[in-house]
């Protein structure tokens, strides 16, 4: 048996690519009946359009917006407090995380200048898009947090920067048990990197 399935290809990744990438990995959700979604999201924006993108295909999916850590959000920014409110009234619970491909091995990388197991797992999913690291480590996240079941399909969604423009359906896994993580489909993804 198999499935054939259409791909959404961005020309360029970027946050332009956001309302594509959050409508096809709603519509995908609900035609699996998937009941989480997980986004990363710096302003909380992303987790408004996932949100509202959701409820417009019909899906129950659950949302989780997952923002930077504050060693990052001191650098980066943090979620704008009316952009969370308005996606907690849609339903969204938010996670604040340290990176799933980051925490003690990048700060032994960064301060000796060695190669980390951590940093070669990063590097091999940025062959496929920065985007598609990022939904990864975040499925990673809330699932270490508990917020999405492990080894049941979600949506993940990552970018670049700002927005989403890769959207995969993924069985979760918490960090310490990741090769158990597994990416079953693409729903979209920018072609350039």
């Amino acid at each position: 048996m198999h499935t054939t399935k259409s791909i959404l290809y961005f020309d360029r990744p970027g946050p332009k690519c956001l309302k594509g990438c959050a409508g096809a990995a709603a519509m995908r959700a609900a035609a699996l009946d998937i009941g989480h979604a997980v986004c990363a999201t710096t302003s909380g924006r992303t987790a408004v359009a996932l949100a509202q993108a959701l409820k417009d295909a019909g899906s129950p999916a659950k949302v989780i917006g997952v923002a930077y850590a504050e060693n990052y959000a001191r650098k980066w920014g943090r979620l704008d407090a009316r952009i969370r409110s308005q996606a907690e009234k849609l339903g969204v619970t938010f996670a604040s995380a340290g990176h799933a491909m980051g925490g003690i091995n990048t700060a032994i990388s960064d301060k000796f200048g060695t190669l980390t197991p951590n940093k070669l797992i990063a590097q091999t999913y940025y062959t496929l898009g920065q985007g598609f690291k990022v939904a990864v480590e975040v499925a990673l996240m809330a699932a270490d947090q508990g917020l999405v079941p492990a080894g049941r399909e979600i949506v993940a969604l990552g970018g670049s920067a700002k927005g989403a423009d890769t959207a995969l359906v993924v069985r979760p896994a918490c960090s310490a048990e990741f090769f158990n993580l597994k990416v079953a489909e693409i729903i979209c993804m920018p072609r350039a990197r």
